[in-house]
């Protein structure tokens, strides 16, 4: 047993008795250990935040798109609604009950809008279809379509006001459905000359006339078109 026995033998200068002589602790840092741990703890904290943390973060993407994708077709379906009840709500053109109207409607129609007279040459000043004449003036003037009654005559006059044509022939040509009925000669006896001619219609007259001013040679200088219809 004498001979397992550690002897610690401790120099000291005897020099220097009065300064204190007790053991003293020195710190010694390793840097390098302490930024080894650092990142481990680091890389640590990496890996857990995406592993835990990317579902969260996976679904909150996954409901903004949802969310953005509702707000983006919801403007459509508005739109869409609008246009529809636009639609709906629009009036139909007048052009579709046209179709309903039958052939002689229309053709009455478009001969009550032709003028009362048309003039075609410098010389005829008026042209006109009137009730009997008053002072050398026409009367009043006679509306389209004109309804006759019954057992009942209206006579019509066609009155023309010429210049610069005294003692040229010229006639009144009344016709009726494209066929000429009467066919009376003017007496043009001044430089301008006012002149009329007349016809009395009865029931039996209906239909389409036209009286025209011409020539021998059969040149047209003016021409009125009327209906004729029965009440």
């Amino acid at each position: 047993m004498a001979d397992n026995k550690v002897v610690i033998k401790i120099n000291y200068d005897k020099k220097h008795s009065g300064i204190n002589t007790e053991p003293q602790t020195v710190t010694v840092w390793h840097i390098r250990r302490i930024l080894v741990a650092v990142l481990a703890l680091v890389l640590m904290a990496i890996l857990l935040f995406s592993w835990f943390g990317g579902d969260d973060e996976d679904s909150h993407t996954q409901i903004d798109a949802t969310e953005k994708v509702q707000q983006f077709n919801k403007p459509d379906v508005e739109v869409v609604a609008q246009q529809e009840s636009a639609t709906v709500e629009k009036p139909v053109p007048a052009i579709v009950r046209k179709e309903s109207v039958n052939s002689e409607s229309v053709k009455k129609i478009d001969t009550i809008k032709k003028p009362a007279a048309i003039i075609f040459d410098r010389k005829i000043i008026r042209a006109s279809l009137n009730s009997k004449p008053k002072d050398d003036e026409p009367g009043e003037p006679i509306k389209s379509p004109l309804r006759v009654i019954p057992n009942q005559t209206t006579e019509v006059f066609y009155f023309s006001e010429i210049k610069n044509m005294k003692g040229k022939a010229l006639y009144h040509q009344w016709s009726r459905n494209g066929q000429i009925v009467q066919q009376k000669q003017l007496d043009l006896k001044d430089k301008i000359a006012k002149v009329w001619t007349s016809k009395t219609l009865s029931v039996k007259d209906k239909g389409e006339w036209q009286v025209q001013l011409t020539d021998k040679k059969g040149k047209v200088y003016s021409e009125v078109n009327f209906l004729v219809n029965a009440e």
